[in-house]
């Protein structure tokens, strides 16, 4: 038996193009028992957003390495946690940015070396590639083209850069019991 001051450290990331369902997620995550004492890190781009600075596909400099530099934190603070956005998401909208000229390249080379140094600080990371129509929340982009170029652009970076990432399909509880299986799994390989 281990010492009383041994912990498991589960940092969890949920990446996905807007309206994937990352949120419905984390959201049914919570009610779990297992991630009762987990801190539930909320996605950073609505709190971004809500300093009044442009998301989505009007991005610019100042959002993105706000972005950027909460996922640092949402990692860094806390040893058990699950996020709705990860470094991963943060990398890949820059990059999206970067190529419309929305954010210079300073921006831009800023977001790759924050997601090469946190990327694997994530015990897991699951992927949701988008199987549903985009539901209008009055805050994430309806356009489905964005998406498709986002979503495609999420598939590019995990090919190139490796990425290892965990798929996540079918209905929220599902998806709740893959996450939990993987956990378990995670949890079991490292006693």
């Amino acid at each position: 038996m281990g010492s009383v001051y041994e912990r498991t450290i589960m940092r969890i990331g949920i990446a996905g193009a807007q309206s994937v369902g990352k949120t419905t997620l984390l959201n049914a995550l919570r009610s779990e028992p297992e991630f009762k004492d987990y801190e539930i890190c909320n996605e950073v781009t609505r709190r971004v957003s809500s300093y009044g600075l442009p998301i989505n596909e009007e991005g610019n400099d100042i959002t993105q390495r706000l972005i950027m530099q909460e996922h640092i934190v949402n990692v860094f603070m806390y040893d058990n946690m699950i996020t709705d956005r990860t470094v991963l998401d943060g990398f890949v909208y820059s990059s999206y940015l970067m190529t419309g000229k929305k954010i210079n390249v300073n921006t831009y080379l800023y977001a790759d070396r924050i997601f090469e140094r946190v990327i694997n600080y994530y015990d897991l990371l699951f992927y949701i590639p988008p199987e549903f129509d985009i539901k209008d929340d009055g805050v994430r982009s309806t356009d489905i083209k964005f998406r498709d170029d986002i979503a495609n652009l999420f598939e590019y970076i995990i090919n190139e850069r490796m990425v290892p990432i965990i798929n996540l399909q079918g209905t929220v509880r599902e998806r709740v019991g893959q996450v939990l299986k993987f956990v378990k799994e995670k949890n079991e390989s490292t006693r």
